[in-house]
């Protein structure tokens, strides 16, 4: 609470001015992640802000789990087969996306989840048979990979 205290006073103008110049200020600050690291759009989260972070990751899951959500964990990796079959939804994705060079069977060409959707909808197909496997109320939180062509902004 100090450092809030001790940030309005010679900060309110900088805020008005450029809020994320300011929030970049507050983040190195508080320090919850350092946005140095050499890779665009990826930050290291320090200490303090993964303590943060598995606070908000609690609540989320306990919110859901409230309400008969269940968790559950895609492969960070997917087929380019599941991935090309999204094409309208992906149009915003394609130039941004880590393709696997190396692994896997030889050939087989396979994306870093740049979003969940494209992994989530090929195995849910699968589960829900008739409308007796209905709702289905399942979340994940995981992190995304895109190769960022504009400013990002945590």
């Amino acid at each position: 609470m100090e450092l809030i205290r001790e940030a309005r006073p010679h900060r309110r103008e900088k805020l008005r001015e450029n809020l994320i110049e300011w929030f970049h200020w507050l983040l190195r600050e508080a320090e919850l992640y350092d946005v140095r690291y050499p890779v665009k759009g990826a930050y290291v989260w320090r200490p303090y802000g993964m303590k943060l972070r598995r606070n908000v990751e609690n609540l989320i899951r306990r919110l859901h789990d409230e309400t008969g959500h269940e968790e559950v964990l895609f492969p960070v990796f997917i087929p380019y087969e599941f991935f090309g079959k999204e094409s309208q939804h992906i149009r915003g994705f394609e130039k941004e996306v880590f393709w696997v060079s190396k692994g896997g069977e030889a050939g087989e060409r396979l994306v870093l989840r740049p979003t969940s959707e494209t992994a989530i909808m090929p195995m849910v197909k699968l589960w829900i048979q008739d409308y007796k496997d209905l709702p289905l109320r399942l979340y994940q939180i995981v992190s995304v990979f895109r190769a960022e062509t504009k400013m990002t902004h945590p």
